[in-house]
């Protein structure tokens, strides 16, 4: 499967959340996202812009890494998932990871790498590193799929 890669820069948290926000607009139903970044590279902050992007109020979001899953109402229900303490996909399995998949919602998943296998191959991957500069973040975007063509029509 091809892939189109973007990679942004943004100055700050603020910036980070507009640029999700932005990204918000494209999603649509099912769509699933996988996010990777360093503990503190700005997940939650990209998170947070994106559910602010689909009408979710901005204070109701938090980091899912004790929770593990977190749900939020907007445009489009957003499943916001942290595997960083899972150890396999049976994990996930157990908790139902594959049947929000399989539904009209749109999921959100940081830590990734356990859950490769239970993954769709049409998906939007984030990578997000911190320290670019002192608050820069650079944001690189992986579309595949159906994501490769929303990403190439883009104007963040």
């Amino acid at each position: 499967m091809r892939v189109l890669s973007l990679r942004l820069t943004s100055p700050g948290p603020a910036q980070t959340e507009q640029l999700a926000g932005n990204l918000a607009q494209l999603l649509q139903p099912g769509d699933v996202i996988t996010l990777e970044a360093p503990l503190g590279g700005g997940k939650t902050t990209f998170v947070r812009g994106l559910a602010a992007g689909l009408g979710v109020p901005e204070d109701e979001v938090s980091s899912p890494t004790f929770v593990i899953w977190q749900i939020y109402q907007g445009r489009l229900r957003l499943h916001h998932l942290d595997a960083y303490r899972l150890r396999s996909a049976e994990e996930l399995e157990e908790i139902g990871f594959p049947e929000t998949l399989a539904g009209q919602d749109v999921v959100v998943l940081e830590w990734p790498g356990v859950a490769e296998r239970l993954l769709p191959a049409d998906r939007l991957h984030v990578r997000l590193e911190y320290g670019v500069g002192e608050d820069e973040r650079a944001l690189e975007f992986e579309g595949r799929g159906s994501w490769r063509q929303r990403l190439e029509g883009w104007q963040p």
